[in-house]
């Protein structure tokens, strides 16, 4: 299903998705700025700060009796990633207004009360509550510490600053420890009036009616916002694939050392974004990739061996869960794996179920209304729109000399190793 999409204001955007499969509808605003070490901290606490209340509802308490009053409406907030942009999402889902017992508009009257939070936030001289901030920069810290301490995530988090280093995408969304540490309630406050005046605005409408109320209730809201300019995207960094590859080695108290390689594709544009994409499900991104069944099957060299393709970030990385012993190895094999690729050394049937892998995958998105809202997120950012159906049938129709095309587009860059204390085993 294809939406509909018009323009609310210079740098602000509706999206709205019609669908009567479900019973509920789902409405989300996304902020969208570039990722900045100087401001990723300060804008991930917005959305968190946001959820907890209004001026119209200045107490939790207060804000959770409205909710139930909307049929027990639920309001979250959220920090992504996408590509070189940080997005501070709010969302919420309410049931679907066909469902209403007295006929009322629960979504009109769930983005009114999102607008207020957004627009009118609870303020003490000009600052969030210091309870408030202080409540959630804990949280927030909380999940920067799980992220290090998932140390599979985290070698992967550190390879992408080796390898995208001075880069938006080398940010971790929510910034670091130190700096949200750092953070007061009237910062707090001055990033969220930045992010008003200069971020780029998504407004996802997922549902079966009232969406042309929705987008009039924040017109009004970002009308409001006196000195909106918005920002212009980072320029993109041009990447010689002739340098050295980086290479970092980091030593921590761990059992199982981490090997994750940074490659880029070069030359390449959105119109091979689907050769890309095929490409990354045969190498890795499937149970029966190659690397799984010759890296970690056939040769043992690692517990669990994969790649994923960011085609907003440009970026392909392989991560496999290795003993250091056998990082070497392991390295080696998955170069081999891709210069067998370059040379068409793999199997139609290899091929074909790496194609229907990711048919599937796609074909699955519009199963959930939480996938399909953050999919036309990152297809906003994109020279144009496509459906996971439209991007299913793209994959459907490369060719196995495009997939080898592509293969000999993506350059190594980066690789980094988290393994043990020096003398341990890794």
């Amino acid at each position: 299903m294809r939406p509909l999409q018009r323009t609310i204001s210079s740098g602000a955007d509706y999206i709205g998705i019609n669908d009567d499969r479900f019973k509920t509808a789902r409405l989300s605003v996304a902020f969208l700025l570039p990722l900045s070490q100087q401001t990723a901290s300060a804008n991930a606490i917005l959305p968190f700060l946001l959820r907890r209340s209004s001026a119209e509802y200045p107490s939790f308490a207060a804000l959770q009796r409205r909710l139930n009053q909307l049929y027990g409406a639920r309001i979250s907030g959220d920090v992504s990633r996408i590509g070189n942009w940080q997005a501070m999402v709010l969302t919420a889902v309410s049931i679907d207004d066909r469902f209403a017992l007295h006929g009322e508009k629960v979504t009109l009257q769930c983005a009114e009360l999102l607008g207020s939070m957004i627009f009118e936030p609870v303020m003490k001289n000009g600052g969030f509550l210091p309870s408030d901030t202080e409540q959630e920069k804990r949280c927030l810290i909380e999940l920067i510490q799980s992220e290090i301490n998932e140390k599979r995530l985290y070698a992967r988090h550190r390879c992408e600053q080796v390898l995208c280093e001075g880069q938006g995408y080398s940010v971790n969304r929510y910034g670091t420890i130190d700096r949200v540490a750092a953070l007061t309630s009237d910062a707090a406050a001055e990033a969220w009036r930045s992010m008003l005046r200069s971020a780029h605005i998504r407004v996802i409408y997922h549902g079966a009616g009232g969406d042309e109320l929705t987008v009039d209730e924040f017109s009004k809201g970002i009308a409001s916002v006196s000195g909106r300019i918005p920002i212009g995207s980072e320029k993109k960094t041009s990447w010689d694939p002739q340098h050295d590859v980086r290479e970092v080695i980091e030593r921590m108290d761990v059992n199982q050392s981490k090997l994750v390689m940074g490659f880029r594709p070069v030359g390449t544009t959105a119109d091979d974004t689907p050769s890309l994409r095929l490409l990354n499900a045969l190498l890795g991104g499937t149970p029966h990739s190659l690397l799984f069944k010759n890296v970690r099957e056939r040769l043992s060299l690692c517990y669990y061996c994969s790649s994923s393709y960011d085609r907003l970030g440009n970026v392909l990385l392989v991560d496999s869960g290795v003993e250091e012993k056998n990082a070497s190895r392991a390295r080696d094999e998955v170069l081999k794996q891709l210069d067998n690729i370059c040379l068409g050394v793999f199997s139609e049937e290899e091929l074909e179920s790496a194609r229907r892998s990711i048919v599937n995958q796609f074909q699955t998105i519009s199963d959930q209304q939480s996938s399909l809202s953050y999919w036309y997120l990152g297809q906003s950012l994109d020279s144009k729109t496509v459906t996971p159906e439209k991007a299913a049938e793209e994959v459907g129709s490369v060719t196995r000399e495009q997939v080898i095309e592509a293969a000999r587009r993506v350059k190594l860059g980066a690789v980094y190793l988290l393994a043990g204390e020096e003398g341990g085993n890794g």
